[in-house]
């Protein structure tokens, strides 16, 4: 194969991946994945039962099934093993909303990547209304994305007995439960903006944490964060601000911290100078260029900024699954 697993070709990545990739997205958003999951069937009789075009059906069937997501025997597909526990709906391991839903959000964002490089526009999702559909597939799609990697994360934590901690940006409220299952007596509070908060209500509530997890609304430049915390996580987020806005909030947690509390920052790291470059960490750092006309930080900047907000003890986490990936924990002085 060519493009983007191979040699560089034009052709390949701009004409065929593009269409792979939107393929995968309409196989989930017009149901496709979950009917063929429910019971197998021929691209016609699929159409029928989905009320779609069967020239359309049969078209997307054939691409799926080259891409391998789809198998075809004796004419009727059905999902392939090792992709339907990713791309049906309501499966332990689906990321069907993710790649789905907020599939078409991320579709739409990338399309601005010329407009942004040359004007600095962005997709300004953050600056949506709470009632805007984006917060629902994007919300719920990163709590498929990250909630099973949370009980890893909240086990490099190194704080004893915690009792309050503010989640800033977490959104979907994963990362606050997994410290919760971890620290019985631990009450947390996500600070997020009004559309996230939202959803993350709802999410917290169905998992059972409602009476441990609460929400703040609100911009934590605008809100603060109190005083006397144990922990402050900041997941997904510095990639959205600015350099000197990443500073200001790191000041902000250690103002809030007690001597001994921990932050915990949680983010795609951007590789220093010279050295190998992740492409799916140099990929995804061009989406987070888009959304927020921001960028990844390296270690090295990251060290720096923590030492100049007065934090010691820096720890840096790798995940294998993700080596594009940094947790980075750092202890207020005791």
């Amino acid at each position: 194969m060519r493009g983007l697993s191979g040699d560089p070709d034009p052709f390949y990545d701009t004409f065929v991946l593009p269409l792979a990739a939107r393929a995968v997205v309409a196989g989930i958003t017009l149901g496709v994945f979950d009917s063929l999951a429910a019971e197998p069937a021929s691209p016609a009789e699929l159409a029928a039962r989905l009320g779609l075009d069967p020239l359309g059906v049969d078209a997307l069937c054939t691409a799926l099934v080259s891409l391998g997501y789809l198998e075809l025997e004796d004419g009727r597909c059905h999902v392939s093993a090792g992709v339907a526990p990713r791309v049906v709906r309501g499966a332990p391991e689906s990321i069907a909303t993710f790649a789905g839903d907020f599939g078409v959000h991320h579709w739409e964002a990338v399309g601005l990547l010329e407009r942004v490089v040359r004007h600095g526009e962005t997709a300004a999702w953050h600056d949506r209304g709470p009632d805007d559909p984006l917060w629902e597939a994007y919300i719920n799609g990163l709590f498929e994305l990250s909630a099973a990697e949370q009980e890893g994360n909240a086990a490099l934590v190194d704080v004893e007995a915690p009792e309050r901690m503010v989640d800033v940006a977490g959104g979907h409220g994963s990362f606050a439960m997994a410290m919760c299952r971890r620290h019985p007596g631990l009450q947390a509070t996500v600070l997020d903006l009004p559309g996230s908060a939202q959803i993350g209500r709802r999410i917290v509530e169905r998992e059972g944490y409602a009476d441990r997890v609460s929400f703040a609304e609100g911009d934590v430049f605008e809100h603060g964060l109190g005083s006397g915390l144990d922990v402050v996580s900041v997941f997904n987020l510095m990639h959205h601000l600015a350099p000197e806005k990443v500073l200001e909030l790191m000041r902000l947690a250690r103002a809030a911290l007690r001597p001994g509390g921990c932050l915990v920052i949680g983010d795609t790291e951007r590789p220093e100078p010279g050295a190998d470059v992740s492409q799916v960490g140099a990929l995804t750092g061009l989406a987070y260029y888009v959304a927020s006309h921001a960028r990844t930080y390296t270690l090295a900047e990251y060290s720096g900024w923590l030492r100049e907000a007065g934090f010691s003890d820096v720890e840096v986490h790798r995940s294998d699954p993700s080596p594009w990936r940094v947790v980075i924990v750092a202890s207020a002085p005791g």
